[in-house]
């Protein structure tokens, strides 16, 4: 069994890294902009979307989304503090 938590993280990590790390959060932790480097184009409702394919890349089920989801917004906030 491998341990889920490490996983998400590291799907996470794809996902930040994936958008160079161009994602505008707010103070609250929610996810206003994304810049996707694929498509060249910043989009507000465009974060889910990467979530999802960076998911399904790393074969996730649905309901696990929002965990990687919340390991993204955990990560970017503590960016943002250093």
């Amino acid at each position: 069994m491998t341990n889920f938590e490490k996983l998400y993280a590291k799907v996470a990590l794809k996902i930040i890294s994936r958008c160079h790390g161009a994602i505008k959060i707010s103070k609250r932790g929610k996810i206003i902009e994304v810049y996707d480097v694929k498509r060249h184009i910043w989009s507000d409702g465009l974060a889910g979307l990467i979530i999802k394919e960076e998911c399904r890349l790393a074969n996730l089920k649905e309901w696990e989304f929002a965990n990687v989801r919340g390991y993204v917004i955990k990560e970017l906030l503590s960016q943002s503090k250093n």
